[in-house]
């Protein structure tokens, strides 16, 4: 796969970024979409939002998923989301989302989000396409046109797509995508079948954290996803990385019960936007659609308070030192 991949990233134009080596790994963060109180895009927030996940230590930011509230933003609104993330990253690497059933449409996206500064294009299936030769096309297609270096997104929940790992290898051959983020659960065993068959390919773990320390410990690279604490899910990363299974697993298991509560389906997202509105990194968990919605009801909000408080988190804007906050629960 090596050389083919090199030739189609060559030809999906990974020189524009500047910075092609970006996709290696690391805790990166998915950022939601903040509407102001007329239920425009409120790009000041999102470049604040951006800031503030850079000061917590994040590696790379992603916009304009499907936590990012993606299918309600028109053209100009997104065009505002890239602005803001441009603004807010500074010299850290940013992803965008660019998925569509059409792979010119793609490319049209990521010419955009190149014109940013993104450093890659986050692709998926096209939605509800069952044949997977029809994928394996669609991603050649994408591979060809994109300005960009391809992340390949495979998420099912969203898509309607189920994809099996040979088919995902085929389509990272010929879409000359640089990097994986896998969201179809249980994901710690689609991770080692792929890196079985392509052992240099770097993997995300997505869908909020809840299987990071498996993720991580079958070799994902890093982490990708919105998860309103990063700096939990890098302090699992780099105990990892230094061999230290234990430590990691005491950090994961330390914040399960909030990664738990903020990853369920449905409103999961309106949670995380109300646990960021804590930490100051928005100033409001309005959602847009497909009903608009100022954010989390009073009881969910009164779970959200004692989720916190059993994990002992009191939520600010400061950079969370994870071992100086368990360290200090070990000497309490």
């Amino acid at each position: 796969m090596g050389t083919e991949k090199q030739t189609m990233t060559q030809a999906s134009g990974t020189a524009g970024s500047g910075r092609e080596d970006a996709l290696q790994g690391g805790t990166w963060w998915i950022a939601p979409t903040p509407f102001a109180a007329d239920g425009s895009v409120d790009g000041d927030a999102m470049e604040r939002a951006v800031r503030t996940a850079v000061g917590w230590g994040v590696d790379g930011v992603t916009v304009l998923g499907v936590m990012g509230e993606v299918t309600s933003l028109s053209d100009a609104e997104r065009d505002v989301v890239l602005g803001a993330v441009s603004r807010g990253a500074g010299e850290v690497p940013f992803a965008v989302g660019c998925s569509s059933a059409s792979a010119p449409l793609v490319a049209e996206r990521a010419a955009r989000a190149q014109e940013h500064g993104a450093v890659a294009a986050m692709v998926a299936a096209p939605p509800l396409v069952r044949d997977a030769d029809t994928v394996v096309a669609f991603f050649d297609a994408v591979g060809r046109r994109s300005p960009l270096p391809v992340l390949l997104q495979d998420e099912p929940v969203a898509t309607g797509v189920q994809l099996a790992v040979s088919t995902l290898v085929e389509a990272l051959e010929r879409s000359g995508a640089v990097a994986i983020k896998l969201e179809d659960a249980p994901t710690p065993p689609k991770i080692t079948k792929l890196l079985a068959k392509v052992p240099d390919l770097t993997v995300y773990g997505g869908l909020g954290g809840v299987s990071a320390y498996a993720e991580l410990s079958r070799g994902a690279a890093g982490t990708m996803t919105g998860f309103a604490y990063p700096e939990v899910l890098r302090a699992v990363r780099l105990a990892l990385a230094d061999g230290d299974r234990a430590h990691a697993a005491r950090v994961f298991d330390a914040f399960l019960p909030l990664i738990a509560f903020e990853g369920q389906p449905g409103y999961g997202l309106a949670i995380r936007k109300e646990v960021l509105r804590r930490r100051g990194a928005l100033t409001s968990g309005a959602m847009r659609g497909p009903v608009p919605s100022a954010g989390l009801d009073a009881v969910t909000t009164a779970e959200l308070d004692e989720v916190l408080a059993r994990v002992g988190l009191d939520p600010s804007s400061e950079r969370f030192d994870v071992d100086a906050f368990l360290g200090a629960e070990v000497a309490a």
